[in-house]
C-alpha cells in the first residue's frame, strides 16, 4: 500500500511542480488543460489537471504519512480520500477565485443604451435642465444624469436610455425608442 501512495504522490507533485514551472515561464497559457466552461460564475471544476493532480498529491502524502505514524494502509485510505477530495476543492476554488480577476469589468456609457431605469430625480422636458436615473449595467449600480426630449418625468417613473450624450450623461425617454430632436 505505501507503493500506492508514493507514487500518487509523486505523479501528483510532478504535475503540480511542472504547471508552476510552465506558469513561471509563461508556457501555462490559461492553464493547459483547464476547460471549464469559461464563465466564472459555474460551479466548481473538480476534474482540472490542477485539482486533479493536486488530489492525488494529498491523497499520497496523506496515505503515507499516517503509515508512517503506525496506521495500516487500509485505514489511511478513507482519510487520505477526505484530504485529497478536500485538496481538489481547495485548488477549484482558488483557480475559480484567479479567473474572476481576468473578467473585463471596465464601463462604457454606451453600455447602458436600451437599459430600463428609474428617475431618481424628475427629468425635465425639452432639454431644459438634467434629472438624475438609477439603473444597473454591467453589473454596476449607477446615477447618471438624464436629459429627455419630451415632457417632464417624473421621480418614480421608469424610462429608457436611448442615447449617451457624454460620459456620465443620457438622453432618456419612456419608451423604448430612436432619439427625437425637436
Amino acid at each position: 500500500m505505501a507503493t500506492f501512495y508514493l507514487t500518487c504522490l509523486i505523479l501528483g507533485g510532478v504535475v503540480v511542480v511542472g504547471q508552476f514551472v510552465l506558469g513561471l515561464v509563461g508556457l501555462d497559457h490559461h492553464g493547459w488543460g483547464e476547460h471549464g466552461g469559461g464563465d466564472v460564475g459555474e460551479g466548481l471544476d473538480l476534474f482540472t489537471v490542477r485539482a486533479l493532480s493536486a488530489a492525488a498529491a494529498f491523497f499520497g502524502v496523506t496515505g503515507l504519512g499516517l503509515m508512517q505514524l503506525g496506521v495500516n494502509g487500509w485505514l489511511a485510505l478513507p482519510v487520505a480520500l477526505t484530504i485529497g477530495v478536500a485538496s481538489a476543492v481547495v485548488v477549484a476554488k482558488v483557480v475559480r477565485a484567479m479567473r474572476r480577476l481576468d473578467v473585463d469589468k471596465s464601463f462604457e456609457i454606451g453600455m447602458t443604451l436600451g437599459q430600463s431605469a428609474k428617475v431618481s430625480l424628475s427629468v425635465p422636458g425639452a432639454r431644459a435642465g438634467e434629472g438624475k436615473i438609477h439603473l444597473t449595467a454591467h453589473e454596476r449600480f449607477l446615477e447618471l444624469n438624464a436629459v429627455t426630449t419630451e415632457e417632464t418625468i417624473p421621480t418614480g417613473d421608469t424610462v429608457y436610455v436611448i442615447d449617451a450624450i457624454s460620459s456620465d450623461t443620457v438622453l432618456v425617454a419612456r419608451h423604448p425608442s430612436l432619439p427625437s430632436e425637436s
